[in-house]
């Protein structure tokens, strides 16, 4: 099985992993920031975005981008919060407004500030002996999340639905897809910036489309769509790809979006 497994995960692999398909992922608005630091808050602030209609996601970043720039943590760090909350108070993307924005870069700027950059405070919650980065995530969520609770005073809700918890059974679809981003080396889809933990550890970024794909070639038995499923099909996906088990996921996912079927039935 692993072995016709892993013929259909390169066959996929090889159609859509390609920067033609950028076009259809958030990734390609990190390509357009430079130096770690901007890389890094610009991947959080587009990959919290990433959900519903692409074109919808599309338009959001491009709103907050065009107030922002791509010198974003120049804009984090310089620009006070009530500033940023006026500026950006026009965006509306599904469940979070401006504000909820305003604060994901106020708390970037605090734990840069703190920090020196995003990649040390995960950095501090990962240890050597953990498989994946689940525990690592999950204080990093937690660590976020304070600094906003910090700054409000209150619970703001809109600032943790940016933030799931592992803990608490979400996939974290969108923060697992932002630390593939970060941590997969610069191949013209991922981005590399941060070079201190193994892609071993990612965990598969899940949401229903990968997870209906994911039924279809058996790598996982779940039915709930939840960060158990995420972790079944990454231990799958280990025994195909051991040392980078999320290899396949812009793949994948363009898969998901794309007719392919004739094309992989011909391979």
């Amino acid at each position: 099985m692993s072995g016709q497994l892993k013929a259909e995960l390169d066959n996929i692999y090889t159609v859509f992993h390609c920067p033609y398909y950028l076009y259809l992922d958030p990734v390609q608005y990190v390509h357009r920031f430079v130096g770690k630091q901007n890389i890094e808050i610009g991947g959080l602030l587009c990959s919290s975005l990433s959900y519903g209609r692409v074109e919808q996601i599309r338009n959001s970043i491009e709103k907050v981008l065009r107030i922002t720039g791509t010198e974003i943590y120049d804009f984090s760090t310089a620009v006070p919060l009530r500033e940023k909350m006026r500026l950006l108070s026009g965006i509306k993307h599904r469940f979070n407004t401006g504000t909820d924005i305003a604060l994901l870069l106020e708390c970037c700027a605090v734990a840069t500030g703190h920090y020196g950059s995003l990649e040390a405070l995960f950095v501090k919650g990962l240890k050597k002996s953990e498989n994946t980065i689940k525990e690592a995530l999950d204080k990093f969520v937690l660590s976020m999340r304070a600094v906003a609770a910090a700054i409000l005073k209150n619970r703001p809700s809109g600032m943790y639905f940016f933030l799931p918890r592992p803990a608490a059974g979400s996939t974290c679809k969108r923060l697992n897809m932002f630390l593939r981003w970060m941590i997969r080396e610069d191949d013209g889809i991922d981005c590399g910036a941060w070079k201190s933990i193994s892609p071993s550890k990612l965990v598969m970024p899940v949401d229903t489309h990968v997870a209906a794909l994911a039924k279809r070639l058996a790598l996982t038995k779940r039915k709930s769509v939840d960060w158990r499923m995420a972790e079944e099909i990454t231990a799958t996906l280990k025994t195909v790809y051991p040392n980078d088990p999320v290899r396949c996921d812009f793949s994948l996912c363009r898969a998901g979006m794309v007719d392919f079927r004739n094309l992989w039935k011909a391979a």
